[in-house]
This record gives C-alpha cells, sequence and structure tokens, in this order.
C-alpha cells in the first residue's frame, strides 16, 4: 500500500471513531439526562502541561465522564457565537457575561455535545459515556478565566495544573500544540505573535497597568519569547488568585515524583476516597502524549534540556522573571513554596468575592 492509501485510510479509520464517538456521547445525553453541574470537577491549565492526565486521573472517580476543550472551535461550534476570544477568553471576575454563563452551564449540564470527543475507546469508558452522570471538564484556554468561573458557579472543585515554563513550551514547539486556532476553517493550530500577546494583556484588568512589563514584552522577538509571555499570562491570573478563590493547585513536577503523596491531596480536596485505578494512571501516559519514553519517572522533568538550546532557555526564564514567577529556575523543580504560596497583595485585598 502505497504512502498515500495508507494516510487515506488512516484518515478515514479516524474518521469514523469520531463519529462513533460523537453518536456514544448523543445517545448518553439521551440515556442519562442532564448532567449533575453542581457535581462538576474542572481541570485547568496551558497545553502541554498535564491536564489530560490530571484528567484522566480524576476521571477514575465513578460516575464521571469527561467533557475535553469546550473552547475549541470546530468542536463546539456554538463558541462561535460567544462576543469572547476562544483562544484565550478572559472576564474579569465580577464582571457579568450572560452569554458565557448560559453557555458553560449548557456545557456542565452535558447539553453541548462535542463534534469530535476525545477519550479512550474502551468497553469501561463507553459505559461511563453513556450511563455517567457528573461532568469532568478539561481546559488548557480558560485559565484566564478561572476566578470569573469560581465566582460564578458552584462546583464541586477546581484542580489546577502547572508545569515548568521551559518544559511546556519545549512541548509546544515539538508538537505544535499550544491552543490558539485560525480563524476560519478547519480552524488550524497557529502560533501567536507579539501583537496578539500585547493585544490580550492590554484587556487583562490584574495586568494592564504594569507599564514596566508591557515596554519589556514589547521587546520579544523569538517564538519561545512569545509562548514564555503567553505562558506567564496563563498562570499568573490563577496564581494571583489562588488564596481568594477555593482552587486546588498542583505542581506537575511534584505529581510525578510525589504521586501518592499529591493524590491524598487531591482527593481529600474533594472528599472522595483515591479510587485503586488512580494509583496507575500516575504511572500510565496520557492518550494525547506524544513522547512516552521516561513518563512518570524524574528522567520526564529533564526532557526539555536536550530540546531547548541554552538560549531558549535563557529567553524564556528572562520572560519569566518578568512576571515575578521566578519561582521556577533552570532547576528541574520549582520552588514549591514560593509557588503555592504566591498571590498578589491585591487579590489578597479583594473587597468580597461575590
Amino acid at each position: 500500500m502505497s504512502r498515500h492509501n495508507s494516510y487515506s485510510l488512516l484518515r478515514k479509520i479516524r474518521y469514523n471513531l469520531g463519529r462513533s464517538r460523537y453518536l456514544i456521547d448523543l445517545t448518553g445525553r439521551v440515556i442519562s439526562g442532564p448532567l449533575d453541574e453542581k457535581e462538576a470537577i474542572l481541570v485547568f491549565g496551558t497545553p502541554r502541561s498535564g491536564t489530560t492526565w490530571l484528567m484522566e486521573i480524576l476521571e477514575t472517580l465513578p460516575d464521571y465522564k469527561s467533557i475535553f476543550e469546550p473552547f475549541r472551535k470546530g468542536w463546539y461550534p456554538e463558541v462561535q457565537k460567544l462576543n469572547i476570544d476562544t483562544n484565550r477568553p478572559y472576564v474579569y471576575y465580577k464582571d457579568p457575561h450572560p452569554q458565557l454563563k448560559e453557555y458553560l452551564t449548557k456545557v456542565f449540564r452535558g447539553d453541548v455535545i462535542c463534534r469530535a470527543p476525545r477519550y479512550r475507546f474502551t468497553l469501561r469508558i463507553i459505559y461511563k459515556r453513556l450511563f455517567a452522570r457528573k461532568p469532568l471538564v478539561k481546559f488548557t484556554r480558560a485559565n484566564r478565566l478561572m476566578p470569573w468561573i469560581a465566582n460564578n458557579f458552584q462546583v464541586k472543585g477546581i484542580f489546577f495544573i502547572i508545569r515548568h515554563p521551559c518544559a511546556t513550551i519545549a512541548s509546544q514547539l515539538e508538537t505544535g500544540i499550544v491552543g490558539y486556532l485560525s480563524n476560519n476553517k478547519p480552524f488550524q493550530e497557529i502560533m501567536p505573535s507579539k501583537e496578539m500577546v500585547l493585544s490580550s494583556i492590554s484587556r487583562i484588568r490584574e495586568l494592564r497597568d504594569n507599564e514596566e512589563l508591557i515596554r519589556k514584552l514589547k521587546t520579544i522577538e523569538t517564538q519561545e519569547e512569545v509562548l514564555a509571555a503567553i505562558w506567564c499570562i496563563d498562570n499568573y491570573i490563577p496564581l494571583y488568585y489562588q488564596r481568594a478563590f477555593n482552587w486546588h493547585t498542583i505542581v506537575y513536577e511534584s505529581l510525578v515524583l510525589n504521586p501518592e503523596e499529591e493524590l491524598k491531596k487531591m482527593f481529600s480536596y474533594i472528599n472522595e476516597k483515591i479510587p485503586e485505578e488512580a494509583y496507575s494512571k500516575t504511572r500510565t501516559p496520557s492518550f494525547t502524549t506524544h513522547e512516552r519514553k521516561y513518563v512518570g519517572t524524574p528522567k520526564q522533568l529533564v526532557k526539555w534540556r536536550e530540546k531547548l538550546s541554552e538560549k531558549q532557555i535563557k529567553n524564556i526564564l528572562k520572560v519569566v522573571y518578568w512576571f515575578g514567577l521566578d519561582f521556577y529556575t533552570e532547576n528541574p523543580e520549582p520552588d514549591y513554596n514560593a509557588c503555592l504560596l504566591y498571590t498578589s497583595d491585591a487579590a489578597d485585598e479583594l473587597d468580597g468575592v461575590d
């Protein structure tokens, strides 16, 4: 069989599997009815930060089924109708946005069905897609929306995962997956520009008045610097508010090195017993993992040193330091205490979370 014919066959198989998953989810909506939004568990993180891995660990809970990337255009046509930047949505936590609230309510209730569902095609998972009644929603575009969501929805738990910027960006450069899509069909992944960074930061109330930071961001030129700026904005907002809102921050590196300890904290946060399968999931690559070598081992934390040049590493960390997120350095592990205790004085002085 020629390479062209093999590629065509592979595309047909993928299409048919995707169509089958979509029909299974439609059937599940009819069988189970609306999901219990108050039991929703939400997972947030940047692209290539371990969100799918974390989602699969949490999906070992009985009666939970995943909802994958509800801000991805093409997969969810309804999201295109929102008056919002779906690549990196942001609304200040106190500002109303009825249209967005209505959309996410539908997502959490299972009323919006993904046109290209992503999950492992096993009998156990298929059974859960048909009969599970609780939503587990994974986002890689909505970190900047976390305070707004936390302020507008009563859910069971919100998890935020953060990973070393060099590791995250090395994976983004290698895979091309950065969470930015073109404006027109087929909505393909695109590399963001400096102009996109500056445009987005001008709308973010927590950062837009930082003239020194914006002056520095105007000097960035390389792709890794642009991705570093995006990584910083994506993680700055959740860290800024992590003491003001009740979400659970997970450091990727600690989950790799201390899985049992992290599982205890995770499941205690949502008042659930740890499913036995969760332990094995900490040693299993997620279905979106591109390189499976060293998964679940300390070597997983240093692969980025082989993929990035010394200059790229310096460029990334330079931008990270501009944002004051200097708990990450050239070391593979962060200063855990500084990361988990990071917050803004302004966030500590919030005049009440509505």
